[in-house]
């Protein structure tokens, strides 16, 4: 039936059809399919007649949900009325708005029902929005960094809820809230969520409470998606890819998988679909990153490829896991993770840390090269602190090669790479998560100059976002960042898409961060933030003992954790 729906393209969209909600039982829909295209193949079938089929046992997409009030919005949140933009104000509360239309539950009598593809949750939940009916698990970090500037604690603890109920029944948190992304993940920010959730309302019980859920998603990735490799000392590091076990045509995109194999040799398709899926486990679907040719997604080799970000990801989940159970009294599991956090500080530097072009770099287990090619991605380990703390030249390195390679000078933000391949994690496109997490990198910096930046980039996509809105009514999905003007972005599978959730999110939380300083730039203003960035000079006194109090007070945070 699924091939058949997609071989005559009765939707524009493939995930149109898996989203669709069953009238009846899935043995009696079966049954009926067989009764009435009886042992024919899907081309066989006249496109008419399917569709009649589908309108008598099939409901549109999205009626197994149901739109929900948010009981902790309010239309002021305190911290959005301390911006001091005016202008900038009210975009912070116009899309404080956006929330309520993005808000979604499953209806109650659908709980233990096999008639959807939705993964049952308790709680109402935020939706990224547009074809993005159900909830998805990365976006959910900025979704929460969002709610969390709006003062709706009470929704952010229901989201978290509902993942670890998730990771509870399955024993990781999937891609999406349907049942056919259980082959799958994504990025795995549970733990930053969580962090983010504790550092504002200091909820101790909830902390205690979900920390099993925490370690037991850890635990997933530790034994189902790492690999060893041997670093540059010789020495061997166990390090984490996204793999999925998936070899087959993802549901949601049957018509473009199927597509792309036909350029293969029918022996070579079953591992083409299983790096497709894998590249759809790292968010990033799809880009040249993932790509033996650089070029095609035929070549597509994601399983073969230890992505830097995400074992940046993981170092960070092991010092927040060390943080999270020294604070409820577990100290030696804190003890535990803190000695693995320790040496896995040696892979970063030996695995990915390429010293001639001073970044961080994914690294091919095939060809044991690194890929040294600009993508934001190589810019994770700062954000997630994952780095010696004292060897400040590193993180100054990856600032300088960023600098030169000019993804700095955009008008509207950093592009994903620089390579333009009409694949959407690719040039020209920006995207939220990534710009927000380099700013937070740079921003947690040590180094001023790096943390100047930090604030000019977020000017920059604050602005670059408020000229889209104000233009066309809606947030989007990515953006191109070529233009002073920027547009929505382009490529990829499906049309760009509004709503939406991890825009939202990043961009109240720049608010907020720089709530006292940020201002709307005008258009001459505008192009001082766009300047060539330069190498960084030699720091001045008061830089110098700015930054060495810096690093004795973080020695101390860092003693009093440990």
């Amino acid at each position: 039936m699924l091939r058949a729906v997609n071989i005559h393209s009765i939707f524009n969209d493939s995930k149109t059809f898996v989203d669709m909600p069953m009238k009846q039982d899935p043995k009696h829909v079966l049954d009926e399919f067989n009764k009435r295209f009886p042992q024919m193949t899907a081309e066989r079938i006249e496109r008419d007649d399917l569709i009649a089929f589908l309108n008598e046992f099939f409901s549109p997409p999205g009626t197994e949900l149901e739109d929900c009030e948010l009981s902790d919005w309010q239309p002021y949140p305190p911290d959005l009325m301390a911006i001091s933009d005016k202008t900038l104000r009210k975009f912070a509360l116009d899309l404080n708005q956006i929330w309520k239309m993005l808000c979604r539950k499953v209806k109650p009598d659908l709980k233990n029902s096999d008639r959807h593809s939705l993964i049952y949750v308790p709680n109402e939940f935020v939706v990224p929005g547009g074809r993005f009916r159900e909830y998805y698990y990365w976006d959910a970090y900025w979704i929460i960094k969002g709610l969390l500037a709006c003062g709706m604690n009470v929704t952010t603890k229901s989201m978290l809820e509902n993942l670890a109920s998730v990771v509870d029944r399955y024993g990781f948190v999937p891609n999406g809230g349907r049942v056919y992304y259980l082959e799958r993940s994504q990025p795995p920010f549970l733990s930053s969520m969580v962090y983010e959730y504790f550092e504002k309302t200091h909820d101790i019980d909830f902390l205690r409470d979900i920390l099993p859920a925490l370690a037991k998603e850890f635990h997933f990735w530790q034994t189902n998606r790492t690999v060893s490799v041997i670093g540059l000392n010789q020495s061997n590091y166990t390090v984490y890819r996204y793999r999925t076990n998936s070899n087959v045509p993802r549901p949601e995109s049957y018509r473009e998988d199927i597509t792309v194999a036909k350029q293969l040799p029918a022996e070579a398709r079953a591992l083409l679909y299983q790096n497709i899926a894998s590249s759809a486990e790292s968010g990033w679907d799809f880009s040249t990153r993932w790509f033996a040719d650089g070029e095609t997604l035929a070549s597509v080799q994601t399983t073969s490829i230890v992505p830097v970000d995400l074992n940046a990801i993981m170092c960070l989940n092991m010092d927040l896991l060390k943080y999270f159970y020294r604070t409820v009294g577990n100290f030696s599991e804190s003890k535990k993770y803190n000695r693995m956090k320790n040496d896995f500080m040696y892979a970063m530097q030996y695995v990915f840390y390429n010293d001639t072009h001073g970044a961080w770099f994914d690294y091919n287990i095939e060809t044991l090269k690194h890929n040294t090619k600009f993508y934001a991605s190589i810019a994770l380990p700062l954000f997630g602190d994952c780095y010696q703390l004292l060897n400040m030249a590193k993180s100054e390195r990856i600032y300088k090669f960023m600098s030169k390679s000019g993804v700095f000078d955009y008008p509207s933000g950093v592009p994903t790479s620089l390579i333009d391949s009409g694949q959407q994690w690719d040039f020209p496109n920006g995207w939220s998560p990534l710009n927000h997490m380099i700013i937070e990198g740079l921003r947690k910096s040590l180094n001023p100059e790096m943390q100047e930046q930090a604030f000019k980039l977020a000017q920059k996509w604050v602005h670059g976002n408020y000229k889209v809105f104000e233009a066309t009514g809606h947030m989007w999905e990515k953006y191109d960042v070529i233009g002073t003007v920027p547009k929505p972005g382009v490529g990829g599978e499906y049309s760009v898409q509004p709503g939406f959730g991890w825009s939202n999110g990043a961009i109240l939380d720049l608010l907020v961060t720089y709530r006292h300083r940020m201002k709307l730039l005008d258009d001459s203003q505008e192009s001082t933030t766009t300047t060539k960035s330069t190498a960084i000079p030699h720091p001045s006194l008061l830089i110098y003992l700015t930054t060495t109090m810096a690093v004795f007070f973080v020695q101390q945070r860092y003693a009093l954790i440990c």
